[in-house]
């Protein structure tokens, strides 16, 4: 019994790689971002935190003050 064994030769766009690449960097300058966020967002004292006014994003609290005089 003869043992075969095939090799399959493929070459990559030179646009894929370079989406590749890109599609890499893009994902690692977020990760930074999201590794720095959680680093600040420990060093906050608790009691500034509290002080925080939530942030409200809906249409008509947005155009409430335009409504009034």
């Amino acid at each position: 019994m003869a043992l075969r064994s095939s090799a399959v030769s493929t070459e990559r766009s030179p646009i894929t790689v370079a989406a590749g690449f890109l599609g890499a960097f893009v994902v690692a300058s977020l990760a930074v971002q999201l590794v720095r966020s959680m680093q600040t967002a420990q060093t906050v004292v608790p009691a500034q935190a509290s002080a925080v006014q939530p942030v409200v994003a809906h249409q008509a609290t947005l155009w409430q003050d335009l409504g009034s005089r």
